[in-house]
């Protein structure tokens, strides 16, 4: 082997094990975030509305997720789906008062972002509990462990 082609091949393999740390330190990353459920919230004032907004990484496929998702939205009495995107992973929906959207993303094989959001009108009640409800019956469902960080 000559020298060029010997440092072609050693800085190849330095790239790619640089490339399967990266992958390695997004999985411990990924692994780490796994069921915790992180909440923001910012209240209307005066006149502006605020917004309430709720993610969760979980283990599972996107399409399983969703699926989940909408039957669980239809089966809740006080719930009403106002669109869907099965191609986007997308629900709108409302409990009459409040209107929420979640988005669901296949992040890796194994790893599913969940994101819901919700604008808060004013003069009218928070939606944090239909968005923190939302991803709490998700998990639920799926048999997701989780924990809602504060």
């Amino acid at each position: 082997m000559n020298y060029r082609n010997g440092i072609g091949i050693i800085i190849a393999a330095i790239m790619l094990g640089g490339a399967f740390e990266a992958n390695a330190q997004w999985v411990f990353v990924a692994r780490k975030a796994l069921g915790r459920i992180e909440q923001i919230t910012q209240s209307q004032t005066n006149d502006k509305p605020g917004y309430d907004v709720a993610t969760v990484v979980i283990e599972g496929n996107a399409d399983k997720v969703y699926e989940t998702a909408v039957k669980s939205i239809e089966k809740a009495r006080n719930l009403r789906i106002t669109r869907r995107n099965p191609t986007l992973r997308t629900i709108e929906f409302t409990n009459g008062t409040i209107s929420a959207g979640l988005k669901i993303s296949q992040v890796n094989d194994t790893v599913v972002h969940l994101l819901i959001a919700s604008v808060v009108m004013p003069d009218q009640p928070s939606g944090t509990s239909l968005v923190l409800a939302g991803v709490i019956r998700v998990c639920e469902e799926m048999g997701a462990h989780y924990s809602v960080e504060k």
